[in-house]
Parts: structure tokens; sequence; C-alpha cells
């Protein structure tokens, strides 16, 4: 064989296996139909929902060094509920990592202060959500 010959062979046999790798054995699109899964539900877009809590207590302003005071009557059930590292939130609206309690006389948890807080504007009649 000549050298046109063995190029024209060689360009067939490359040309027809494209041709068979792209087109697929049932006459599909080959490659591109093992790409797409025409079967799968169409994918609908997530949207994140706000966190949900079970569990609350009455809070209060305690001092300036970042506390938030556990109303008196929510004492019993924070000490048996809240730990260092329980997420929250502060009225629904401010995050709050526990990682300090401070407890009181009666040995019970009766403030605390949440992970890179400073200070929390917190007026009257709010709760702590976790």
């Amino acid at each position: 064989m000549d050298k046109n010959t063995k190029l024209i062979l060689v360009v067939g046999v490359v040309g027809a296996g494209a041709y068979f790798l792209l087109k697929g054995k049932n006459g599909g699109t080959g490659a591109q139909e093992r790409l797409i899964d025409n079967d799968a539900p169409p994918m609908t877009p997530m949207t994140p929902s706000a966190p949900t809590f079970s569990n609350s207590i009455d809070i209060k302003r305690s001092g300036n060094q970042g506390w938030v005071g556990i109303e008196s009557a929510d004492r019993t059930k924070a000490t048996a509920l809240l730990q260092i590292g329980t997420v929250g939130s502060i009225n629904g609206s401010t995050p709050c990592s526990i990682s300090e309690f401070w407890i009181d006389t009666n040995g019970k948890k009766g403030a605390f202060r949440c992970d890179g807080q400073e200070f929390y504007e917190i007026p009257g009649g709010s709760r702590f959500m976790f």
C-alpha cells in the first residue's frame, strides 16, 4: 500500500470509531446520552430554611462584660438543658453559641456569654431560643 491509501484507511477507521462513539449502539446520542439522565426528576432550587428551636428561656442584660442573664424562673430549666457550645438565638435574630456560664449561689446557671460577642442590646421580655 502506498502512503495515500494508508492515510485514507486510518482517517476512515478513526471517523467510523468517532461516529459510533458519539452516536451509540441504539441510535441515541452515545456519550452525551450517558452524561444526561433523562429519567431523573427535575431539579428544584432549595431555599435554606431558618433554624427552628424547640426550647426557650427568658433572659435579661447582665452587666457590661457580655453576660446574658437568665431570669430566676428559668434557671432550673437552663441548668438542665444548656451546655457550653449550645447554639441558639436571642429574640430570634441574634445568633449565639454559648461559651461560658456564671453559676449563682444556688448552683444554677444564672448567666452565659456568647462566643465572640462582647455586648448585646437585650430589651425587657427577651428570650433565648435553642
